[in-house]
């Protein structure tokens, strides 16, 4: 709700009168100053224009109004709107209800309101900047992700390597320092916790030795669930894929 910076006076607000009735306060301020000149002219005076800072923080007009100018301008309104004011009216003189609009009674007190609607627009303005957050996070996620989930078959290290720019014997050494896998025999083989996640699984290669003896290796390729393990084991120590990281730079 927007706060008035007005005089300490009993009024109400022409902003207070458009909620009331539910109407736009422009509409309000239109058929208030359509009854102002008659107004001039019998009560020689004319209706208090005043300023309130709305939720962008800048400053609008408004009329402040005591309960004969209000009354008269009531008349503009329906029988249910005019009940509504003679209500809010006998509940501030009654002390049963406080102004709907914070007014200042002193030049502290304006400063403590403007720095209360200084604090509220950077709150608006952070949470703004935490969706904008969440938002690509969402979509580099979903990018990666989509291209995992979209492959049914295994991969070897290799391919995985490429995604976050390295080579497979960088990206081994790698996961093998976060504490996942362990070189034994030449093959790279899950450590104990890892090993029964359906992560991996091996496979034998035919190979022939440099002096035309054949042989068999073994080699370690990863399942599509062993894939998105890596990502987001990777991902707590802020290692990203390539295609997170151009999301992060167009996004910056």
């Amino acid at each position: 709700m927007n706060n008035l910076i007005l005089s300490n006076k009993k009024t109400m607000s022409s902003l207070e009168i458009a909620e009331l009735a539910g109407r736009n306060h422009k509409d309000v301020m239109r058929s208030i100053r359509d009854m102002e000149p008659a107004w001039e002219k019998i009560n020689g005076r004319n209706f208090a224009l005043v300023e309130y800072r709305d939720s962008k923080g800048e400053m609008r007009p408004c009329y402040e109004l005591d309960y004969k100018e209000c009354m008269y301008v009531a008349a503009k309104f329906n029988d249910e709107t005019r009940a509504k004011l003679v209500l809010r009216w006998d509940a501030l003189e009654t002390g049963k209800a406080t102004p709907a609009y914070q007014v200042p009674s002193s030049f502290s007190e304006a400063l403590m309101l403007a720095a209360q609607q200084q604090l509220q627009i950077e709150e608006q303005q952070k949470q703004i900047s935490c969706m904008s957050t969440e938002i690509v996070e969402m979509k580099k996620k979903t990018d990666y992700l989509e291209i995992i989930l979209s492959s049914r078959g295994t991969v070897v290290t290799t391919q995985i390597a490429q995604d976050y720019g390295m080579s497979a014997k960088a990206f081994n050494r790698l996961l093998a320092d976060k504490g996942i896998q362990r070189k034994v025999n030449g093959q790279w083989i899950l450590y104990a916790p890892y090993m029964s996640s359906g992560y991996v699984h091996s496979k034998s290669v035919n190979i022939t030795h440099k002096d035309g003896r054949p042989d068999v290796k073994m080699n370690t390729e990863w399942t599509q669930r062993g894939r998105l393990f890596i990502y987001e084991t990777l991902k707590k120590c802020d290692i990203l894929p390539l295609i997170e990281r151009s999301i992060i730079n167009s996004a910056s």
